[in-house]
């Protein structure tokens, strides 16, 4: 298939868990200790609190970035986001934001940067400040054994398949629908959720048969035996860190470069099974690739 130009135990366990990494309420926050014996980065002008950058996600997941046990917004993404802070003697400050809501937020200072796994796009270039990390493909999770026997993009044809509220998945399959139906074959129904985890919640409840996420995601459950991964690496593109303004935006590409250039990324994406994006870890416009 076409890919798109690039200019993401038991029921009652599952739900329990599911549940706990789902929550958009945006009062649920993390901060880690504030750096010493430094000078910060970025100047209070510049933040929504003077020594603190205010980072974004949505921790609905897992690996990448959830809601733990005890309620604190842990993953992948949080360890970049801390390690960032740090090189910019900066104490991290974690808020747990639905996706819809942070390019909104961001652009009025509600927050200082989205950290939450946004596919970086030319149109989302224009809104926000856009610094490419990361390569993501959307996968396909469906429940454990296959019962479709989804193996490609062309199974997909008559199936319904879950998102989060629409991005870049939705449009992942909203673009295959076009092939399929200049095929004359069935087009996929897709169903829009609030938060991955309501939509892994309609897949063990049999209400879809798939769900289209970010592979990291869909590999996370078949490690976990709960789903199998059927489809991979749809339409990879580069994820990226979103921002306001400019000059948090090269301080954080900046500390990026360093983390390149030191290591930390490369075993940081090794442990996650993620990616890395090698080209510039800058402020960027434009199409770009997957690379």
């Amino acid at each position: 298939m076409r890919r798109l130009l690039i200019a993401a135990s038991s029921t009652a366990a599952l739900l329990l868990t599911l549940t706990a990494c789902g929550s958009g309420d945006s009062s649920s926050s993390s901060a880690a200790a504030a750096p010493t014996g430094c000078t910060p980065k970025v100047g209070k002008s510049d933040l929504v609190k003077a020594g603190t950058l205010t980072i974004s996600t949505n921790a609905t997941l897992p690996p990448m970035q959830y809601l733990d046990a005890s309620n604190k917004i842990v993953g992948m993404r949080v360890d970049l986001g801390n390690e960032i802070a740090k090189l910019l003697c900066l104490t991290p400050k974690f808020v747990n934001i639905p996706f819809d809501a942070q390019i909104p937020g961001v652009q009025s200072g509600r927050w200082d940067m989205i950290d939450t796994g946004m596919f970086y796009t030319p149109e989302r270039a224009k809104t926000v400040k856009l610094v490419p990390y990361e390569v993501q493909g959307v996968s396909i999770s469906v429940a454990k054994g296959n019962p479709k026997k989804i193996t490609s993009e062309a199974d997909l044809s008559g199936k319904t398949i879950a998102v989060e509220a629409p991005g870049y998945e939705f449009d992942t399959l909203t673009a295959l629908n076009k092939e399929l139906k200049a095929a004359g074959k069935k087009q996929v129904t897709v169903r829009t959720f609030t938060t991955t985890a309501d939509a892994y919640q309609a897949l063990s409840a049999g209400q879809v048969e798939g769900v289209a996420i970010v592979e990291a995601v869909t590999s996370y459950y078949q490690k976990d035996g709960r789903f199998e991964t059927a489809v991979k690496g749809m339409n990879p593109a580069p994820l990226a860190l979103g921002f306001g303004k400019q000059k948090p935006a090269d301080a954080v590409a900046n500390a990026l470069n360093t983390l390149r250039s030191n290591g930390y990324l490369a075993t940081l994406y090794k442990k996650y099974g993620v990616t890395a994006y090698t080209g510039d870890l800058k402020v960027t416009t434009g199409a770009i690739s997957a690379k």
